[in-house]
């Protein structure tokens, strides 16, 4: 069975400034959060799922480069920050995030323990509450800078999705398909496969993404995440803010190139009918 997104991880160098260009492309964000480690964000909460703009808020909170201390989310999206900003980390939902370490291990994955940790958050009235979260990591020797993940959230929904950061002028409701380009493709992708998230991640060479979204003057990793489809209610609500920030329009969808979106494609879809 394949899995199921919880959320992006999209890293940026400035918080504040990604926050208003998502609002300009009709988002609603939510208020900034500071977690434990170093690291801070704010989202974009869309049907049981979401995007996570993350940036280093407190660089003396994060621990040093040493590579015998375990995985540290905190480390790694700090350095992914050192080299671009963009799709740091692709995270999928989950149950039981000790159950899923063993499933990773099983499909050949590089597997640390179980990271757990605790934050408040902001309800849409000011009020705070409680948060908690498993993270089981995932990683494999050709994906240095595209980590997976999966995330137990250990409160109720409602501490966590509210309606008011759900609903977006633009239409949004959910993200579909994760676009990844490397140079070994083929061996990403049985890995991809083996994780059962054929159906979920698009794999491919730089040269052909670009092919299928002629986006000029891009430039895509090549070895690691380049984007996500976005599915709308409807093209109308988003196409004007989306062609203001250089989006084109490719067979029916809409692309923003990195270079607007802090090194994200973001292809924009009509959602499917039910």
């Amino acid at each position: 069975m394949n899995k199921k997104i919880d959320h992006l991880v999209l890293c940026v160098r400035d918080l504040d400034l990604a926050c208003e260009r998502y609002r300009q492309l009709g988002f609603t964000v939510t208020p900034r959060a500071v977690h434990p480690f170093g690291t801070g964000n704010a989202l974009v909460q869309l049907d049981g799922m979401y995007l996570e703009l993350l940036a280093v808020v407190d660089p003396n909170k994060i621990g040093p480069d040493d590579i015998d201390r375990p995985f540290s989310f905190a480390v790694y999206n700090r350095d992914f920050l050192r080299l671009r900003e963009g799709m740091s980390m692709l995270a999928l939902q989950s149950h039981d995030a000790h159950a899923d370490r063993a499933a990773f291990i099983k499909a050949g994955a590089a597997v640390p323990d179980v990271f757990d940790f605790e934050r408040k958050g902001q309800t849409p009235d000011g009020a705070l509450v409680d948060l908690g979260f498993s993270l089981a990591f995932a990683s494999h020797p050709l994906l240095r800078h595209g980590v997976c993940f999966s995330c137990q959230h250990h409160h109720p929904a409602e501490n966590f999705y509210f309606p008011e950061y759900q609903n977006h002028i633009n239409s949004a409701v959910s993200i579909d398909r994760i676009f990844l380009t490397h140079w070994a493709a083929e061996a990403v992708e049985e890995f991809f496969s083996s994780m059962a998230l054929d159906g979920l991640v698009d794999v491919k060479h730089q040269d052909e993404l670009l092919e299928k979204y002629p986006v000029a003057g891009t430039m895509l990793p090549d070895d690691g995440f380049a984007g996500f489809r976005l599915r709308v209610r409807d093209m109308g609500a988003i196409r004007a803010a989306a062609l203001s920030l250089g989006a084109i329009e490719c067979g029916g969808e809409l692309v923003l190139p990195p270079s607007r979106m802090f090194g994200v494609m973001m292809v924009i879809a009509q959602q499917k009918a039910a």
